[in-house]
């Protein structure tokens, strides 16, 4: 391999990367007025209203220069560089992985009739399918990163988080990131194949270009603005799609608040499955994860301890047999 083709191969592995980037090159100025527009219509400003007071309001320092957050953007610069260019892979595979599915049964039992013969039709109903079976899948692997012991050990640190910026959508350690991404593709994809041989047709192309937008801008911009400080509320529709408030509120450090509001995009799954908890008019909470662990006592105020804690209480849980903190 010569060192063209190496370097080709490292521009095509961080092209999808380097895209998101370009875009929020042009898209930066947009999402901080809308940042700055979701504070106005959560909260009013107190005294005069200028520029550089709505700046201090949308943006507090005591945000983003907090120790939590530091964290949270190194960690997130890792995960650019090195995480998300695999994302868009982990789609495709989903999307290769239905194609195979597809393929076996129609080998094993012999073609099905097909249903829809509209190129509009059939390009929306694999991306409901793929998009609907990926974010409930999304939903039970994050419920179950909450309420199983060993999976806690790596999700935990995403929880003791003390506060919330854009950059808090990357407080996820390597391991649960890849794992929060496969797993929900490839169950999506085959659940995907099984919908293609029952209606009797093929993976569409329009599918993969509906599928690696969907994984690089619609679960992307829905990630980032559920981390945003600013609790806006989409009223009745929080029973639906997860709004910021919904996300603020699932990391909240009160007890009553633990487990709830788990969904990845659609909180129609915490609705029909008992998890959905709708803050009330005046509800505040602290973030993080319990009173132990706050503050000076937060084993992930540092980049190392972010790595390296889940790894020594996952140890120690299986060497004394404890239980950890749920």
């Amino acid at each position: 391999m010569t060192i063209h083709n190496i370097w080709e191969a490292i521009i095509t592995f961080y092209e999808p990367t380097l895209e998101i980037m370009t875009l929020w090159s042009f898209g930066l100025p947009l999402f901080v007025t809308v940042i700055a527009v979701m504070f106005i219509c959560s909260q009013k400003l107190k005294g005069p209203f200028n520029l550089r007071a709505l700046k201090n309001a949308a943006f507090p320092t005591e945000q983003y220069d907090h120790a939590s957050s530091r964290v949270d953007m190194w960690n997130g610069i890792i995960l650019l560089l090195l995480g998300f260019p695999l994302v868009g892979v982990i789609a495709i595979n989903g999307i290769a992985i239905a194609e195979q599915v597809g393929s076996y049964f129609n080998a094993e039992f012999g073609p099905r009739e097909i249903l829809m013969t509209s190129t509009g039709l059939i390009v929306a109903v694999q991306f409901l399918v793929y998009f609907l079976s990926v974010d409930f899948v999304g939903y039970w692997v994050h419920r179950w990163c909450h309420t199983h012991p060993l999976l806690w050990h790596l999700h935990k640190p995403h929880h003791t988080a003390e506060t919330l910026t854009p950059w808090t959508l990357f407080r996820q350690h390597p391991i649960e990131f890849f794992g929060l991404n496969v797993i929900p593709a490839v169950v999506g994809g085959a659940f995907t194949g099984l919908v293609l041989y029952a209606t009797g047709t093929q993976l569409h192309p329009g599918m993969i270009v509906a599928v690696t937008t969907t994984a690089y801008v619609a679960f992307f911009v829905i990630d980032v603005f559920s981390h945003v400080h600013i609790p806006i509320s989409y009223g009745w529709l929080n029973r639906i799609v997860l709004a910021p408030v919904m996300h603020n509120l699932h990391h909240s450090m009160e007890p009553h608040h633990w487990d709830k509001n788990n969904a990845v995009i659609l909180t129609l799954w915490d609705w029909m499955f008992g998890t959905l908890y709708l803050p009330k008019k005046g509800e505040t909470w602290r973030w993080g994860c319990n009173d132990e662990e706050y503050g000076d006592n937060n084993p992930h105020r540092t980049l190392k301890g972010f790595y390296i804690d889940p790894f020594k209480t996952l140890w120690r849980h299986l060497k004394e047999g404890e239980s950890p903190n749920l």
